[in-house]
């Protein structure tokens, strides 16, 4: 009874608007902080309870349930920051099982952009540190470990709706934590990517409404 079309698509821009706020954030303190992620996923039930078609919230659950999982093994191994896991799975929370894979894809790519250009930036502002030389292959790895992550996940898809986590490479140097703790593992603004995904999916969901 609470379906609107109007007010579903301000929920969703709302959502973007978020993303938006975390990729600013990130870019500037290498960290995502918490409220965001919370913000992110627990607007996900007002856009379910909003959309004028149906939203299978329990698969969006097992998404993201699933993408927390994986991105918190990374996270474990030092493949991944904190706040990049939690705002990947609350991403996952929108885009569902039929939107985590093009939702995991344009994120990858965006990260591999992001990294590539800050090769660049870095090499062209200055040669000072040696982790600028290895930024390279870095990224690489930063790649090869979400790409690992995303077949991980779509191997199990057919059980449990599929997701994937995402990784931050490694740095010499670790940025101070945010006031909420979610301290960066290394230095690519890889929460950038993740929002740009997220607006991907967020444009999925207004076309189809």
């Amino acid at each position: 009874m609470f379906a609107n079309l109007l007010l579903n698509q301000a929920v969703i821009g709302a959502f973007v608007g978020l993303l938006v706020a975390v990729a600013i954030i990130d870019v500037r303190h290498l960290t995502i902080s918490n409220r965001y992620c919370a913000a992110i996923a627990l607007l996900y039930p007002v856009h379910v309870m909003t959309a004028p078609y149906g939203v299978d919230w329990i698969d969006g659950a097992i998404v993201g349930g699933v993408a927390l999982a994986i991105g918190f093994l990374l996270f474990s191994m030092r493949f991944a920051g904190g706040g990049d896991v939690k705002l990947f799975a609350a991403v996952s929370l929108w885009a569902g099982s039929h939107g985590v894979t093009d939702f995991a894809l344009v994120t990858a790519l965006t990260g591999g952009v992001v990294a590539s250009g800050m090769m660049i930036r870095n090499r062209l502002v200055s040669k000072r540190q040696s982790s600028d030389v290895d930024l390279p292959a870095r990224a690489v790895a930063s790649a090869n470990v979400f790409l690992g992550g995303l077949l991980l996940a779509r191997s199990g898809a057919a059980a449990s709706g599929t997701a994937a986590g995402t990784p931050r490479s490694e740095g010499a140097t670790k940025p101070k934590p945010s006031a909420d703790g979610a301290a960066p593992v290394g230095n690519l603004p890889y929460g950038v990517a993740i929002s740009f995904g997220g607006i991907v999916v967020a444009a999925m969901l207004l076309m189809r409404g």
